[in-house]
């Protein structure tokens, strides 16, 4: 902000002498600038400058005679910020979550991969079956306790129905 503020003189000094040795880089400039002011000043200002009125004129009706519909216009226009915020950190930390999903998967790859080329692909068959036996090992385990505590609630619902008195809330496993 230093450099521009520092070369700005220098820039408008270049700007208003006609006579410069940058005046031939000077001049396609300025043309463009004037035809673009005299291109606003002709088409837009004449269909901007009756919107600018009346919008100025309703702006400043709302804010003097119309308090509350100022305070439901502002709090329609923060309801509105706020979504567009929220809606942009979602989209951040979507795509920082799938941007980790992702490394993880390539990398996953890439040690499956070392792992391979280091044991042989025979070896790393048999670590491959040796693993899935252990996972079903585990699967199997899981269902016969969960079985085994099924049939234990069972047998405490029948306890209860036949209203039996040694019945605690403990032992029910709730």
């Amino acid at each position: 902000m230093d450099i521009l503020q520092d070369s700005f003189p220098q820039l408008f000094h270049l700007y208003s002498t006609y006579y410069t040795p940058y005046a031939s880089y000077i001049q396609p400039l300025r043309r463009v600038f004037l035809l673009t002011q005299s291109y606003f000043y002709y088409y837009a200002f004449p269909t901007l400058y009756p919107i600018y009125t009346l919008t100025s004129r309703l702006f400043a009706f709302a804010l003097t005679e119309k308090q509350s519909l100022t305070s439901l216009a502002l709090l329609a226009l923060l309801l509105v910020v706020s979504l567009k915020v929220l809606d942009m950190v979602r989209r951040t930390i979507i795509y920082w979550v799938s941007l980790a999903i992702r490394l993880l998967m390539y990398l996953s790859v890439a040690v499956l991969g070392m792992w391979v080329y280091q044991r042989g692909v025979e070896q790393s068959l048999e670590d491959l079956g040796w693993v899935v036996g252990l996972l079903a090992g585990l699967g199997e385990a899981g269902e016969r306790v969960g079985h085994e505590k099924a049939a234990g609630r069972a047998r405490e619902a029948r306890k209860i129905s036949k209203g039996s008195s040694s019945w605690k809330t403990r032992e029910a496993g709730w």
